[in-house]
């Protein structure tokens, strides 16, 4: 199977299994038409489809890991956990990059699964929070599950700007602190409607991280090296590189990343997950 991903501009009409990237590592502009594919050849299963669809043919099916695509419909974090509870295996993947339209991951679905099955390789999948640095405990009062309300007892929004002031974070940056949950996962925060909003379901208590700057492109460069990797990276993150990266594999920048760590797989933001394939020999 060819895991093929595009820019947004780029049909995906041929592309057997992938989906749109805001950008891939080597073709970086986002407005130019592009195609990547990954280097290997990887035998497997791709189901296609609703997200019942996707979970009720995982049955009989022992992958090694599998790659998530989904198609920005919303219910992200649930679905995931529950391919990971099912599968039994690691999964890692995003979700398509769009510009204010759908039908940006093959199948034109609410998700695409590729099932890993193949004993040529051997496959790892690890993801990275590059906000290395734990500031605070935090406790949150939403008002639905990607809305808070108050954190720590206080207004949302007056708590986010006063410790972004504190660090000198500019007030249109959401990128360098964030919150995250109890398997290190962030969130990607963003003020709307006079609201602070998260990408992803947020937890009732979570942790407050940041991004030092100067350590940004040494830990994402650091992440995407590697020939056999394929590595679904955050496009809010690739804003905030001080130069292009490179990599000897496929490097994307997804709208949200797919991340398993301590055994669960989680739905995410602002994170880096990465699926390498190592042949046997």
């Amino acid at each position: 199977m060819k895991l093929s991903f595009v820019t947004p501009r780029y049909p995906l009409d041929e592309v057997a299994f992938g989906a749109a990237s805001f950008g891939i590592v080597g073709c970086e502009d986002p407005c130019t038409a592009n195609i990547r594919s990954f280097t290997h050849d990887v035998r497997g299963t791709v189901i296609n489809g609703s997200y019942q669809h996707c979970l009720s043919n995982l049955a009989g099916h022992e992958p090694q890991a599998i790659i998530a695509l989904l198609g920005n419909a919303g219910g992200e974090n649930e679905f995931i956990r529950e391919v990971g509870r099912r599968a039994g295996c690691p999964v890692t993947g995003g979700a398509a990059a769009f510009e204010d339209r759908k039908g940006l991951i093959a199948g034109g679905g609410e998700a695409s699964l590729f099932l890993i099955s193949d004993e040529r390789y051997s496959v790892d999948v690890e993801c990275f929070n590059i906000h290395t640095q734990i500031m605070e405990q935090c406790v949150l009062k939403t008002e639905s599950p990607r809305v808070i309300r108050t954190v720590n007892g206080e207004d949302a929004i007056q708590w986010y700007n006063k410790k972004r002031k504190q660090l000198g974070i500019s007030e249109s940056d959401f990128e360098h602190l964030t919150l995250a949950d109890e398997l290190g996962i962030n969130a990607h925060l963003s003020i709307a409607d006079g609201k602070l909003c998260s990408g992803r379901d947020l937890r009732g208590q979570m942790v407050l991280r940041y991004a030092p700057p100067e350590d940004v492109f040494e830990n994402m460069q650091s992440f995407y090296s590697g020939k056999n990797s394929l590595v679904f990276g955050c496009a809010g993150l690739k804003g905030i590189l001080p130069a292009p990266l490179s990599t000897e594999g496929l490097g994307l920048f997804m709208f949200g990343e797919v991340c398993t760590a301590a055994g669960q797989s989680e739905f995410g933001n602002l994170m880096l997950s990465k699926l390498t394939l190592t042949p046997k020999a």
